[in-house]
């Protein structure tokens, strides 16, 4: 394991982010691709073994993207992967670097170093993450699975966190702040109102949706893998809810959720048409 690159010339931050990336270079040359597949095979099992649906999950994390009528789906694979890492790293086994602020030492306990660190991870550079948790090392040189480095973002972690993990964008949406802020936000994690939307409803529901956005969703389901079905082979209401989702800051308030729910959604659809946003 050597470095070549100067490293006098580098601030510590630099230095440690330096070491770090050639120690995981290293360890990723030994993976272990039997049990990467494992790994992803618990995945899948997640969405009753459809391989496909999974991919796409996959791909919608690595570029931030969310489909509204799979939001459940994306949220189980987060939850999953959140506790894979908190498992296979846990907080004395890796770093990650300020380079704002590198005079103080890296804390694995401190709140916000975690926060900008894990969700970033874990949607763009999972089967990194899977590999590194799965290398295998001669035992002379098992410290660097201690010393893992993984970068930071804070606001595609943000946005990671926000669309995937429902709790904290529908926390949000209940604390008392400007409805401006509360759309900045929105906007600032490329989030708008039929996502805001699906995700209160999906998780506030009390019965069952309607039949339409069931047999909607049955129809991406079965193409997944590829384009829907041309535009002029369903109706065009139908099409329009395929690409857009089911809900709209014109239409009406869901009868198939909580209390807590209807005044959660009639508030953001407030807060988006107010401002002139869809």
């Amino acid at each position: 394991l050597t470095m070549n690159s100067n490293n006098n010339d580098q601030s510590y931050a630099g230095r440690c982010a330096s070491f770090g990336s050639y120690a995981n270079s290293f360890l990723l040359k030994h993976k272990d691709k039997a049990a990467v597949e494992k790994m992803v095979k618990e995945q899948v099992e997640l969405l009753r073994g459809n391989k496909e649906l999974y991919n796409m999950i996959d791909n919608n994390m690595m570029n931030g993207d969310l489909d509204p009528f799979f939001i459940r789906e994306h949220c189980a694979i987060y939850s999953w992967r959140e506790t894979f890492f908190c498992k296979h790293f846990p907080n004395d086994s890796w770093f990650t670097v300020d380079f704002l602020n590198d005079t103080f030492p890296f804390d694995p306990e401190n709140g916000f170093y975690r926060f900008i660190t894990i969700p970033y991870q874990i949607t763009r550079y999972f089967d990194r993450v899977m590999a590194l948790a799965s290398a295998k090392v001669d035992p002379e040189l098992s410290w660097l699975k201690q010393q893992i480095y993984f970068e930071n973002n804070e606001q595609l972690s943000d946005e990671a966190e926000c669309k995937y993990k429902w709790e904290v964008l529908t926390a949000y949406f209940t604390e008392d702040v400007d409805d401006l802020e509360k759309l900045t936000h929105c906007e600032d994690i490329d989030i708008g109102f039929s996502e805001v939307a699906h995700l209160i409803v999906e998780f506030h529901q009390t019965g069952p949706k309607k039949l339409e956005e069931m047999a909607l969703k049955a129809v991406l389901l079965h193409h997944i893998s590829g384009d829907l079905p041309p535009a002029d082979h369903l109706p065009k209401k139908i099409y329009k809810k395929a690409v857009n989702g089911m809900y709209n800051v014109e239409g009406d308030t869901p009868d198939n959720i909580s209390v807590e729910g209807k005044e959660m959604f009639e508030r953001m659809r407030n807060v988006f048409g107010n401002n002139n946003s869809s």
